[in-house]
């Protein structure tokens, strides 16, 4: 079993009982015990090598992450504060060059917090993604979050 989870977990579940006792511990820590045992298959990925670049490439994605989505807010309220919004609502299959489910999973959940976009299915390599207008196409084909999950992936992933 990984103890980090297992400990992670039970800090967890003390944080939102509230209470501070030892049977809250012990039950926090069997709770613990059995989720980690149960979900070890789900929690044996790929670790990265964290090494400076790694961080900063992070930290950069956070950036861009928070950049786009205040953009992207800014974008669909003008759409719907239009009267007359024109609305040409379209779904594209884009094809990802991530190798990883972890990082497929990151760059769709990231256009889906997204305004403006929703991610409907992730399977394989292709996601299926609604876009409210379709000139926001050009920012799914010309990801600045696929680029950086991509360059992480080649260099801090075996």
């Amino acid at each position: 079993m990984n103890i980090f989870f297992t400990l992670f977990y039970t800090l967890i579940w003390i944080i939102f009982s509230e209470n501070f006792t030892l049977e809250i511990i012990f039950i926090g820590l069997l709770f613990s015990i059995l989720i980690t045992y149960t979900n070890k298959s789900l929690l044996d990925f790929k670790k990265p090598k964290l090494k400076f670049g790694y961080f900063i490439l992070f930290f950069e994605y956070l950036f861009v992450l928070i950049v786009e989505i205040i953009k992207a807010n800014l974008h669909v309220a003008f759409i719907i504060l239009t009267p007359k919004p024109d609305l040409d609502s379209t779904i594209i299959i884009h094809r990802t060059s991530l190798k990883s489910d972890f990082h497929k999973m990151i760059l769709a959940n990231s256009i889906t917090l997204t305004p403006g976009t929703l991610t409907i299915s992730l399977e394989e390599d292709f996601l299926k993604v609604h876009c409210l207008k379709d000139e926001f196409r050009k920012g799914i084909e010309d990801s600045k979050f696929e680029k950086i999950l991509i360059e992480i992936e080649e260099n801090f992933y075996d």
